[in-house]
């Protein structure tokens, strides 16, 4: 079980059994770590109409009870600033305008879990996978969007027609941020139909 999944573990009480894939680069500390960035994005999603004061203020208080073991995460005021930064820019920047609906985070299935999922009005089902991982150089190809290619087959086949496609979300590298359309297609989100899912994203 890697850190991500005895952390979770803690959080909730649960025994969690599909752990995600650790990619070269990544340590258990950072796996950690996004999986609180989605739970903290999840547990605020309802509030992500409101101004970015008042929901960084709902993030901190979020992080500060959740990321408390050390053993963990060592420096816990540098996880809990990384932890409250990062979901904060997917709620500044991706989370969709109020009309849409969430539907969960973590989102277990066979190939693993899936980090967050909305229904969007005229468009339809869209998976988010948050990268919460710093890269000097982003080398998006086939190997970087194989775990995305995964969830949009988890995706079609959960919800059929009714599901549009996958954003692949690099939070420190917003300009490779991809969309994987329900068929396949990889396109660049600013040139994609998810683009403007938050219209008043900065």
């Amino acid at each position: 079980m890697t850190a991500r999944h005895v952390t979770a573990a803690r959080l909730h009480g649960t025994s969690l059994r599909a752990p995600r894939e650790v990619r070269p680069g990544m340590s258990d500390w950072h796996v950690a770590i996004g999986s609180l960035v989605h739970q903290c994005a999840a547990a605020i999603a309802e509030h992500r109409g409101e101004q970015p004061g008042a929901i960084a203020q709902r993030a901190t208080e979020w992080v500060n009870a959740a990321a408390r073991d050390t053993r963990v995460f060592g420096n816990l005021a540098k996880a809990r600033a990384q932890i409250t930064s990062l979901a904060c820019a997917y709620l500044h920047r991706y989370a969709p305008d109020m009309d849409a609906d969430y539907l969960g985070a973590e989102i277990p299935f066979d190939g693993g879990r899936v980090d967050l999922v909305w229904s969007i009005p005229g468009l339809g089902i869209v998976i988010d996978e948050l990268k919460t991982t710093a890269w000097v150089r982003l080398n998006v190809d086939a190997s970087m969007l194989a775990q995305p290619q995964r969830y949009r087959e988890f995706g079609v086949q959960k919800w059929d027609s009714g599901f549009a496609g996958v954003r692949f979300l690099p939070l420190r590298n917003p300009g490779e941020a991809r969309f994987i359309s329900a068929d396949g297609e990889v396109h660049r989100l600013t040139d994609s139909p998810a683009a403007t899912l938050r219209k008043d994203a900065a």
